[in-house]
């Protein structure tokens, strides 16, 4: 199968809320994702397409990580990813993270966070944060994990829309 990986554009948004639904009926994350979209915070969009249809999406939003003397260090926030039911179990969702990974570092973000299967985004070097070093809504929870450098001791910030979801 031909796939081509490229950013999301407006014109896809409702063809990538119809494969959200799909991937993740009956939680309604096609709210969430336009909630992310509405209060500006999406830092970027990417789409897997095949044969003219998209068959899978990631988008990243973004968080902020505050040290105690209130340095601001960004980060981008994985949140959704979803692979079109037919497509999955095939390594698309993995290779349009990392995808979308390289094209955020090339864009300058060095910090990646996401609340995900503990056994799935390891493969792409994610880890799970430690609640002692980073205070946030999933303390001790192995779902919320880093990839990237996190300071000794800082707070998670995150954009409202995902706060109110936490």
């Amino acid at each position: 199968m031909d796939i081509t990986l490229r950013p999301a554009t407006g014109a896809d948004f409702a063809e990538i809320d119809t494969l959200t639904d799909l991937a993740f009926r009956p939680e309604d994350v096609v709210t969430f994702l336009n909630a992310l979209r509405a209060e500006g915070c999406v830092v970027g969009e990417w789409v897997a397409e095949a044969a003219g249809e998209i068959i899978a999406h990631i988008a990243f939003s973004r968080a902020c990580v505050e040290t105690p003397d209130g340095n601001r260090l960004s980060a981008a926030f994985l949140s959704p990813l979803c692979v079109r039911p037919g497509h999955q179990r095939m390594g698309l969702g993995q290779r349009l993270m990392t995808h979308a990974l390289a094209e955020l570092r090339s864009a300058g973000e060095t910090l990646f966070l996401v609340v995900g299967h503990p056994g799935y985004y390891p493969k792409v070097g994610f880890v799970a944060v430690d609640a002692a070093q980073l205070d946030n809504p999933w303390p001790g929870n192995p779902a919320f994990m880093a990839l990237g450098e996190l300071p000794a001791k800082a707070t998670l910030v995150l954009p409202k829309t995902i706060a109110e979801v936490h």
